[in-house]
């Protein structure tokens, strides 16, 4: 196939080659609101409050203490409880922090 186009040898489609997509997409904007200026009862009731994606920590803490409250029905311990709110969240979308940073 000497002489064939481009096209024929491009393993990926438009949209997972395109920039439509990761950090650049219109989805994660409520997130970087969020990031930028997030409310907090106390020290910022102007903040945002992120309510778009399906990942929000608004009860985390009431979690949190419910778990302390009754370990016998979670799979946390007490002792893990503090450790609930790292785990509780999606995965990072660019992939577990570990493996990024994995060198053989």
């Amino acid at each position: 196939m000497a002489g064939g186009s481009s096209a024929e040898h491009q393993l990926l489609s438009r949209i997972a080659a395109g920039d439509g997509h990761g950090e650049n997409s219109s989805y994660f904007d409520g997130w970087k609101a969020y990031e930028m200026n997030p409310f907090d009862l106390r020290r910022n009731r102007d903040g945002v409050i992120q309510m778009g994606l399906a990942e929000n920590q608004l009860s985390l803490d009431l979690i949190e203490q419910w778990i302390m409250e009754h370990p016998e029905a979670s799979i946390c311990t007490a002792q893990g409880a503090s450790e609930f709110r790292r785990i509780a969240n999606y995965q990072d979308y660019h992939g577990l922090k570990e493996f990024r940073e994995f060198s053989p």
